[in-house]
């Protein structure tokens, strides 16, 4: 059994290794603190207690438009790639769930991924779930992509931070169709929908989506992390 300064360099190295292949922000959750999350399959986490959490800062773009995810999403699935083979090269195996993939074309579970990067995301202390039901990192908002790499590789887990929305309703104000309420959490909502109209937002993305652009409008209004990297 690998021992704590194992898991230490175990973690590091993976760390430095997606930053130097372009993520933004790396964080390691141990998978035992989101049990019971919806996954598909639902053993999907039965032989990997950890989740890697990649990152990338949507402010590196030159542009928010529909190319902006396409562009993140490129990137996120290169350095997941190569997280792959660094940990395989290890002896350790890997699953790679790559951002935007859906369960369904069509019905309820087309809303659904194999797992919330957010809530892999949230475990691994990268930030919170904030009213616009994104994950909100302190250094960069809500302006992030993620992906996330499911190991039986030994790894030190980081810690959750604390919700720092308060009585902040910028992003619910924002929305164009209202599917935000001012609902306070300090986790998550109860019930998904207390909180947040899917569908309404769902529609509104793809409809935009067709005309040549996306709703940024909760991300961009956020005034966690604000400011564009020049690196």
């Amino acid at each position: 059994m690998i021992d704590k300064m194992g898991k230490v360099k175990n973690t590091r190295e993976i760390k430095e290794n997606g930053i130097s292949h372009g993520a933004d922000l790396i964080g390691i959750a141990d998978l035992r603190n989101i049990d019971g999350l919806f996954t598909y399959p639902k053993d999907l986490l039965s032989k990997n207690q950890y989740g890697v959490s990649i990152a990338v800062n949507l402010d590196r773009f030159d542009k928010y438009d529909n190319s902006t995810e396409d562009n993140a999403f490129l990137l996120l699935s290169t350095i997941a790639s190569h997280l792959k083979k660094f940990i395989e090269s290890k002896g350790y195996k890997t699953i790679i769930i790559v951002p935007d993939k859906r369960v369904r074309k069509k019905g309820p579970l087309y809303w659904r991924g194999e797992i919330s990067h957010k809530a892999v995301a949230k475990a691994a202390g990268l930030g919170w779930i904030g009213k616009s039901m994104l994950l909100v990192t302190p250094k960069f908002g809500p302006r992030v992509c993620l992906a996330t790499i499911l190991t039986d590789m030994p790894l030190l887990a980081g810690n959750p931070i604390k919700n720092m929305c308060g009585k902040c309703n910028k992003c619910v104000n924002a929305c164009p169709t209202k599917a935000l309420t001012s609902i306070s959490f300090e986790d998550h909502p109860q019930k998904l929908e207390e909180a947040f109209a899917v569908e309404k937002c769902g529609r509104w993305i793809d409809k935009t989506w067709d005309e040549g652009k996306i709703c940024y409008s909760c991300m961009l209004i956020c005034p966690k992390g604000k400011g564009r990297i020049t690196s």
